[in-house]
């Protein structure tokens, strides 16, 4: 039962997506690099997750389903958010975000960095379905985009994988810029974002918000 409840816990918190993925080996033990089909975004996972099909607005996306944990990245082109600093940008989005979800807690936001340049994470806790996960949110930038970081496991699992979530955060780097000209977003105002039911805990934003 709790996986058909997984399957039905798709939060969405989207933007542009290249798609994703191409499996590479990676120089961490124990870990391999998964790239974006464009070559632009990359991540590294264990080597026994999979590259899996969450959510289509994500670049590059796996999931552990031995363990129901998961990690994604979503980007938006800077350009037509030229006005957001990185913190702005975390802000909105955790802050259209809470008001959707059966919220239990938010952290502070913490400093951490995300390919060596610093970056923004919240750790939240929230029902979907009467189902408690645990999300980290990583806010992360380069010169041509916003990047999310979204990692999550179900609650009772939580501590158990919070580190090597931590660690798919942290790994996630910028191959290439943007090609010009810049693809424009679905919203170019403040990104919102919103619960659908299609699985297991990915984001998108609102076009209506």
């Amino acid at each position: 039962m709790r996986a058909i409840a997984l399957l039905m816990l798709l939060v969405v918190l989207g933007a542009c997506s290249s798609g994703n993925v191409q499996d590479t080996p990676s120089k961490a033990s124990g870990f391999k690099a998964l790239t974006s089909t464009d070559g632009a975004l990359q991540f590294q996972v264990p080597e026994h997750w999979a590259a899996s099909e969450l959510n289509p607005d994500a670049a590059v996306q796996a999931r552990d389903p031995d363990t129901e944990a998961y990690g994604m990245v979503i980007e938006d082109p800077r350009k037509p958010l030229k006005d957001y600093t990185l913190e702005r940008f975390a802000d909105v989005q955790m802050e259209q975000l809470v008001t959707r979800l059966g919220l239990a807690s938010l952290s502070a936001p913490k400093k951490v960095q995300v390919d060596g340049k610093d970056a923004v994470q919240y750790q939240l806790k929230g029902f979907f379905d009467q189902i408690e996960v645990v999300y980290l949110f990583t806010f992360a930038e380069t010169p041509d985009r916003f990047l999310k970081v979204v990692t999550w496991s179900l609650a009772s699992e939580f501590e158990d994988n919070k580190e090597v979530l931590e660690q798919v955060a942290a790994s996630v780097r910028e191959l290439k810029g943007l090609p010009s000209p810049t693809p424009e977003p679905s919203n170019t105002t403040d990104p919102a974002v919103v619960p659908t039911q299609q699985g297991p805990g990915a984001f998108d934003r609102d076009p209506n918000a």
